[in-house]
């Protein structure tokens, strides 16, 4: 997890702040951080979809998602663009570590639950939400390194 000035950021934020130190996202402002600070903790604290994925998806709207200007085609080339992306990281964390549930994850992490993903190893029983920002920010990099804004991804 990201630290600064004696802050200790939330996954959706250290993500999207790992990621902008790499890749450096479009439009990332304070405003940004202000939505990515209600995103830990499963949205909210409310356990649903892990913190480090919203802010990769957040990532990935900044990068290759719409801004209502657009003319139709482009629109719509832009949104299923993202979309796929979003999709695809979703699929790829959940092979891994098993959900995109930050409850479960959590759980998991604590011993609660038996462990799933393939990127578990042992000890099963310990906290990875570094594990999951680090993932996240790296797919999301090299991501961002492979694929173009115009590139024309269909879902």
């Amino acid at each position: 997890m990201e630290t600064r000035d004696g802050l200790s950021f939330n996954c959706a934020e250290s993500v999207m702040i790992g990621v902008n130190r790499k890749v450096p996202l479009p439009g990332f402002d304070a405003s940004c951080m202000r939505i990515a600070s209600i995103l830990g903790g499963g949205v909210g604290g409310s356990g649903e979809i892990c913190g480090a994925v919203s802010g990769a998806s957040a990532c990935i709207g900044l990068i290759y998602g719409t801004d209502g200007t657009e003319e139709p085609d482009e629109f719509d080339r832009k949104r299923t663009l993202a979309r796929s992306l979003v999709n695809q990281m979703v699929s790829e964390f959940t092979e891994k570590w098993g959900t995109v549930r930050c409850r479960l994850l959590k759980a998991m992490d604590k011993g609660e639950m038996n462990p799933a993903g393939t990127a578990r190893e042992k000890p099963y029983a310990r906290d990875r939400c570094d594990e999951y920002v680090a993932w996240t920010a790296n797919w999301l990099g090299n991501v961002a390194e492979s694929v173009s804004p115009s590139s024309d991804i269909r879902e």
